[in-house]
């Protein structure tokens, strides 16, 4: 059995197989186990929580601000060149365009899916932190790592995996 997730490998504390076990060999008992299996679900949600809000707030006062500024220096340098009766490249400032709205669209469902945990039943939050919070934060960074590829490099708030992997 592969149990690829805290929120599917936490709950095995609670087995029959998992009480016998650590009973049998006097470690821990049923009400010790289904405590660390409250407290392991407990700090799995949190600290998803807590990464969810970060990205959060990366995305929207770094990235956004990052993305918006090089929208917007590309915009003029369109206005520039339509001055002097020149067509300038629009494709590169459609796909920034572009990538912010799926900024601010990821972000936004990231945001929801935060707003609707569940609180109380750590279980029920671990299930949503894995099902809901985990993808959603995921196409978060997808729709990121596709904007880094475009923003000016000069920009760019933030180490580019280029910079992180040959520290140029």
């Amino acid at each position: 059995m592969n149990l690829r997730t805290s929120a599917d490998a936490l709950p095995q504390f609670g087995t029959s197989e998992a009480i016998a076990l650590f009973s049998g060999y006097e470690v821990l008992n049923e009400r010790e186990l289904a405590s660390r299996q409250e407290v392991y679900l407990e700090q799995y949600v949190l600290g998803v929580e807590v990464e969810a809000r970060q990205l959060l707030e990366m995305c929207n006062t770094l990235i956004y601000s990052a993305a918006a500024r090089y929208q917007a220096q590309l915009a003029r340098g369109l206005v520039d060149l339509a001055a002097l009766g020149l067509d300038g490249d629009r494709e590169v400032i459609n796909i920034v365009v572009a990538g912010i709205h799926q900024l601010r669209a990821a972000t936004a469902a990231l945001a929801a899916s935060l707003a609707e945990a569940p609180h109380g039943d750590t279980q029920q939050a671990a299930d949503h932190c894995r099902d809901r919070l985990l993808p959603a934060m995921e196409r978060l960074r997808a729709v990121v790592d596709g904007m880094e590829n475009e923003v000016a490099d000069d920009l760019w708030p933030l180490p580019t995996y280029q910079e992180m992997l040959f520290i140029l």
